[in-house]
């Protein structure tokens, strides 16, 4: 026997997106519409899940449009019509903390659990066929609450025990963590004696096993902003006696991504091969942000490029980091038997060795930086 769980986090449901102009409204409509065919997958009739939790920020704030509130409760609804229960906390976007919390307000079908104790606290327990589910959960409350797993003992006795946290792992490299973000660390989770936690707060998938716990982020459905990139996933949890697995579904509408154009080494020296470069990264269903790097040897206007292709892409950004420089010239001073000489052809073979993006960065700066000193007529080359 047993049970499939549909982990949802970080759905951030009225999310505006400004920056894509009049795009910006069909942007946020992705992301519900991401929500409503995850729900239509969990109550069709092949039953492919027993539970859903939604662990945090289903809101991207915590006084959302009433019409927007509508479309969730319609959503809890359609699940609750199924059988399939649901269990959800607040976020950090959508805390429960607030006066006029959506929370407050939200009308809960039957078969839907909110869980609201600002300490990690035993909710529901659920049977699923011949299995037992002890649910858990906490809402952030500035004044009471402190490291969920910290003090955290199971509640009686179950098949499975499963937790939903809005909380960052207190290892990860993404975020300086402060007390309202619920750290967590990987001993705590070892020890919390939990089946599985469904956590909620950075928006990328990750997964840790610690001895017999298995704590996951299943990342957004929606990609929200630039660094959730790539394909974004429905996440699927199987419970059973031989263990935890995952199955992730391919689910977004439209992807982002972030390239760059280097145009030291991409031959790029007018303005036609530059928008064949960024065009080779277009599509409908494209979100873009190229950034344009290195010594260019003609002149252009970021701006007038952005506008004269961004209908090729769903939405574009371009981040000029590019400096003018005649290649022609680099070539004469890297040949000269001169102090500058020496620095540009030690400069260029540095260049040309780095291996990260920040190595890249700083020499190409070097070699802006340098060349302008050996033009300031205060030198003498």
């Amino acid at each position: 026997m047993s049970v499939r769980i549909l982990h949802l986090a970080d759905l951030h449901l009225g999310a505006a997106f400004p920056a894509y102009g009049e795009r910006g409204s069909e942007r946020t409509r992705d992301f519900l519409n991401a929500f409503q065919r995850a729900i239509e997958f969990a109550a069709s009739p092949e039953r492919p899940v027993d539970l859903v939790v939604i662990a945090g920020d289903l809101f991207d704030t915590h006084d959302p449009d009433e019409g927007l509130v509508f479309q969730a409760e319609s959503c809890l609804e359609r699940l609750s019509k199924a059988n399939v229960p649901v269990a959800l906390v607040p976020g950090t976007h959508d805390a429960f903390s607030y006066r006029r919390s959506v929370y407050r307000r939200l009308r809960l079908p039957e078969g839907t659990y909110l869980l609201t104790e600002p300490r990690l606290a035993a909710g529901p327990r659920l049977t699923v066929g011949e299995e037992t589910v002890q649910l858990y959960g906490i809402a952030y409350d500035p004044q009471v609450s402190a490291r969920p797993l910290a003090d955290f003992t199971r509640s009686g006795i179950a098949d499975y025990h499963v937790a939903i946290l809005h909380g960052a792992l207190q290892d990860s490299p993404n975020w300086k963590i402060r007390p309202s973000d619920l750290p967590l660390d990987r001993g705590e989770i070892g020890a919390s004696g939990l089946s599985y936690l469904a956590l909620g707060h950075y928006h990328n998938f990750v997964e840790v096993r610690e001895v017999g716990s298995v704590a996951v982020y299943p990342g957004t459905l929606e990609g929200r902003r630039f660094g959730e990139d790539g394909a974004r996933y429905l996440l699927i949890v199987t419970l059973s006696r031989e263990g935890v697995s995952l199955e992730r579904k391919p689910w977004n509408t439209r992807t982002l991504s972030q390239v760059s154009v280097d145009f030291t080494n991409a031959g790029v020296h007018d303005e036609r091969r530059l928008l064949e470069r960024i065009g080779a990264f277009a599509g409908e269903r494209e979100i873009v942000k190229v950034r344009l790097e290195g010594a260019a040897d003609f002149a252009f206007e970021a701006d007038r490029i952005r506008s004269s292709i961004r209908d090729l892409f769903f939405h574009l950004e371009l981040d000029d980091r590019t400096f003018l420089m005649d290649t022609a010239l680099l070539g004469q001073f890297k040949d000269e038997a001169t102090i500058r000489g020496a620095f540009v052809r030690r400069t260029l073979d540095r260049l040309a060795q780095t291996r990260t993006q920040e190595e890249k960065e700083t020499v190409t700066l070097a070699l802006r930086l340098g060349l302008a000193e050996f033009q300031n007529p205060r030198h003498a080359v």
